[in-house]
C-alpha cells in the first residue's frame, strides 16, 4: 500500500520496515506469490522508491507508532486486509488445541490418578523415568494393576 502511494510521487522515497522476511521475499526473483510479484513490478517501474530495513522494538518512534496502528486496525476489524503470518496462525491453532485437550483432560473419566499429579496439559514431554511413569499412572507390575486384569488373586503387597 505504501509503495502504491509512493509511486505517484516523483521524488526519492524511502520506505522503512522492520519485517526482514518480507524484504527478503521481495528480493527473491523466483517468488510465485502474487502480492510479492506485484510489489516487485511496482518497484521495478518506480526506481525512486527504496525499501529499507530497521531493527524492531528498539524505540524508533515511527516504527512503534506504526506497530500500534497496525494492532488497532486488526482489533477493530478494519476493512484493510492484513494477512496473518504463518507463525501467528500456528500459535493460534496450538493454543486452541491445548485448550480443547485441557478441557478433555479436566472432564475425562480416565487417568484421574495422573490428573491429580499433573493437572495441566503441556505440549512438551515430561522427563520422568520408567518407574516414575508406572507409579503415577498406576500401570506396571503393581499388585493392584495385576489384580485388575485378573493376573493376581489379591491387590495387596
Amino acid at each position: 500500500m505504501a509503495i502504491e502511494e509512493a509511486s505517484s510521487l516523483h521524488r526519492p522515497i524511502k520506505i522503512w520496515t522492520d519485517n526482514l522476511s518480507s524484504l527478503m521475499a521481495i528480493l527473491n526473483p523466483k517468488s510465485h506469490h502474487s502480492m510479492i510479484r506485484e510489489i516487485q513490478t511496482l518497484l521495478l517501474s518506480h526506481k525512486h522508491i527504496h525499501l529499507r530495513w530497521l531493527k524492531a522494538h528498539v524505540g524508533y518512534l515511527g516504527n512503534e507508532c506504526a506497530n500500534q496502528l497496525a494492532k488497532e486496525a486488526i482489533t477493530k476489524g478494519d476493512p484493510f486486509f492484513l494477512p496473518k503470518l504463518l507463525s501467528y496462525l500456528k500459535y493460534e491453532i496450538m493454543s486452541a488445541a491445548l485448550t480443547i485437550w485441557q478441557d478433555n483432560w479436566d472432564n475425562g473419566e480416565t487417568g484421574r490418578s495422573t490428573h491429580d499429579i499433573v493437572p495441566r496439559v503441556l505440549n512438551k514431554p515430561v522427563r520422568w523415568n520408567r518407574e516414575e511413569l508406572m507409579f503415577v499412572t498406576v500401570h506396571g507390575l503393581f499388585p493392584s494393576y495385576l489384580h485388575r486384569f485378573n493376573l493376581r488373586t489379591h491387590d495387596n503387597c
